[in-house]
């Protein structure tokens, strides 16, 4: 019995975690939006696109930023061909980019921005980079939104992030909810109190002299979420910048999203790991709202796995000690109903805050907790068995233009 009871106040203990996020959601969204003035200068942009046998989809990224009506010569568009067999470098050139080949084997994305980045550097010609995936469609006014963003005091943004598939299937549809949680009641939410953002893999773009001469040095499987804590403990922000909109291709199969998902989760904990001594280090140097949100941000979303395990080991015990099932099965059955309940809720506002292009189907919505027990089990399972190698997810499953 006394061990059931723990366990139950365990997964109460972690589900206080959520009031803090819940109270940042809420106030945030009161706050109006602060748009960014029309910059006269015109920052140099390096347009980075990573890419690893993608000739099938390279153009897209390409041919879209091209469309931009920014000064031309205030920006180039470099794919940075990583290890590719196949005609990746020969299409992006066709398409007008200039092509800079590795040959030297990458464990990941992260070693592919770092190579890439330290070539901008050594060029010495660029104000910002702005980094891309090989699927992604830019909005035509991306390079302008950021400009104006890092011209009034932002040193790193992150734009708005949508799904070229939303409609293909469910698991698309379920990535394309996640996305618009991440930007509606993440980022633009915490950009608009002054706290700090997170970078979700792409669509972004920062100072070259926020790297003060030292390059892109991350090491984990999250590239992007790492960045983000190091800028954090840096005392820098990340901002939202809804204009810049664009879009890229998200997994159609199972085995691609729990791949993914796998590799989220085992960047994650290789995160909170590598960076809690130094995070708690710099909010006691000069505490800060900002950087106590920035690391429980991180947490917030792993601590829903907790919160499941553990209500359901309250269960399992529980029955073992003798207790009658029903009455057993009560606290579970709350808790996981709450979790699923608190997913619809947040789902749906966060489609509705969205854009109205390229949203998800109603069911995707309906069902979108499933993805979050799912999204947990992998918290749970890379506890124990962690992605060791970075494995790529196929792209050119669908049209995205077409979408």
């Amino acid at each position: 019995m006394i061990e059931g009871n723990v366990l139950e106040v365990i997964s109460i203990i972690l589900g206080l975690v959520f009031i803090w996020s819940t109270l940042i959601v809420t106030v945030g969204l009161l706050i109006p939006r602060r748009k960014h003035p029309v910059a006269d200068r015109k920052l140099r942009f390096a347009v980075l696109i990573c890419a690893r046998n993608e000739e099938s989809v390279i153009r897209l990224p390409v041919k879209s930023i091209f469309m931009s009506p920014y000064p031309k010569d205030r920006y180039e568009v470099i794919v940075l061909a990583d290890n590719c067999t196949d005609k990746t470098a020969e299409v992006a050139r066709a398409a007008g980019a200039t092509v800079w080949e590795k040959t030297v084997p990458s464990s990941g994305k992260g070693d592919v921005l770092a190579w890439g980045v330290d070539k901008v550097l050594e060029r010495g010609d660029f104000d910002a980079i702005a980094v891309f995936d090989a699927d992604n469609i830019a909005s035509a006014q991306w390079l302008d939104a950021m400009n104006d963003a890092l011209n009034d005091g932002e040193v790193i943004a992150t734009g708005r992030r949508m799904t070229s598939n939303a409609t293909t299937n469910i698991i698309s549809g379920w990535y394309t909810v996640y996305w618009d949680l991440m930007n509606e009641l993440s980022n633009r939410v915490r950009t608009k109190l002054g706290l700090s953002g997170k970078l979700t893999g792409t669509g972004f773009a920062f100072l070259t002299a926020i790297l003060e001469g030292k390059g892109w040095r991350t090491r984990t499987m999250v590239e992007d979420v790492e960045f983000s804590v190091q800028c954090n403990i840096a005392g820098r922000r990340i901002g939202y910048v809804p204009a810049a909109e664009y879009a890229d291709e998200q997994p159609v199969k199972v085995l691609h999203m729990w791949r993914q998902l796998c590799r989220w989760a085992t960047g994650c904990w290789q995160v909170a790991g590598y960076y809690f001594f130094p995070w708690l280090k710099a909010i006691a140097r000069r505490p800060s709202m900002r950087l106590f949100d920035s690391y429980i941000a991180i947490l917030t979303g792993m601590s829903v796995a907790f919160v499941l395990l553990f209500a359901l080991l309250s269960f399992i015990v529980k029955a073992y000690l003798g207790n009658p099932l029903l009455k057993s099965a009560i606290f579970s059955f709350v808790m996981f109903s709450f979790v699923a309940f608190v997913g619809i809720i947040t789902a749906w506002w966060a489609v509705v805050l969205s854009s109205k292009k390229r949203r998800p189907r109603w069911w995707a919505v309906l069902t979108f907790p499933a993805f979050s027990f799912i999204l947990s089990a992998t918290v749970l399972w890379t506890l124990v068995f962690p992605t060791r190698r970075w494995k790529p997810i196929p792209h050119g499953n669908v049209n995205p233009e077409k979408e």
